[in-house]
């Protein structure tokens, strides 16, 4: 089996210091390709950076709403200077009121204006959404052309953001947060949406599978979360594994 995740940070501080280590670890684990996410300007040159220097990794450009101040023309400059070369989405961006809501209207027109530098661009758009899935809908369906390829990042499942991923046929990424008890109410989404709108993700160093909570995330762990996605919808992992894979080739157009 092979896999590509689709969203990790490895230009995270706690790799610093062991990044080829890790690296070689996820060669073994039959992980082909890694979409390294950008979440701020420097983030996002960060992300560029690596791709330069590893083959099997490819970078986006994104501002998270956690940096809300930052410029997006700042992000057209990057992918400009670089141009484009191994960058395949913009992301991640979006809504994030989990613990501040006191800026909502700054955050909705960061996420407008990223958005616009998707389509611009013809990227496509990583979503960032956390208790926010109301307002994520109504923009994204007010604002999102439609035929822009577009993914649900460490997707939160509520009734409107799953009709518009079936009406639309956007990707969803599930993660390790797939294994935790909490969120057995996944399964009823993971059954409705089907096998070809969905990617696997780790975020990693963030939300490691059961049974690594609590540890440092990488994408080694894939397998744990194919595994669980395969029991949730009742096909052979082997199978299921080939499908993300290619769903994956297909959104980031990976050479």
């Amino acid at each position: 089996m092979r896999y590509i995740d689709t969203h990790a940070h490895y230009n995270d501080k706690v790799y610093k210091d062991n990044l080829d280590e890790i690296l070689a670890i996820i060669k073994d684990a039959n992980v082909d390709k890694i979409i390294n996410v950008g979440y701020s300007i420097e983030g996002s040159r960060e992300c560029i950076e690596l791709a330069k220097k590893y083959d099997y990794i490819f970078s986006t450009i994104g501002i998270h709403p956690e940096s809300i101040e930052e410029d997006v023309d700042k992000l057209e400059e990057l992918y400009n200077i670089n141009k484009g070369e191994k960058i395949v989405a913009v992301g991640e961006i979006g809504l994030d009121y989990a613990y501040v809501k006191d800026n909502k209207e700054k955050q909705i027109n960061l996420f407008k204006k990223q958005i616009k530098l998707a389509e611009k661009l013809k990227l496509p758009i990583i979503i960032h959404s956390r208790d926010a899935a109301l307002d994520t809908y109504n923009i994204i369906k007010e604002n999102v052309n439609i035929g822009t390829k577009l993914l649900f990042h460490c997707f939160a499942p509520t009734d409107d953001l799953v009709r518009l991923v079936l009406e639309r046929k956007y990707f969803v990424a599930f993660g390790g947060n797939i294994t935790y008890p909490r969120n057995i109410s996944f399964k009823k989404y993971i059954e409705m949406i089907p096998i070809e709108q969905m990617v696997m993700e780790t975020d990693s160093p963030y939300l490691s599978p059961i049974p690594f909570r609590g540890k440092i995330n990488n994408s080694s762990n894939l397998n744990i979360i194919c595994k669980k996605l395969a029991e949730y919808k009742n096909i052979n992992e082997e199978e299921l594994s080939k499908i993300l894979y290619n769903n994956s080739i297909k959104l980031f157009d990976l050479k």
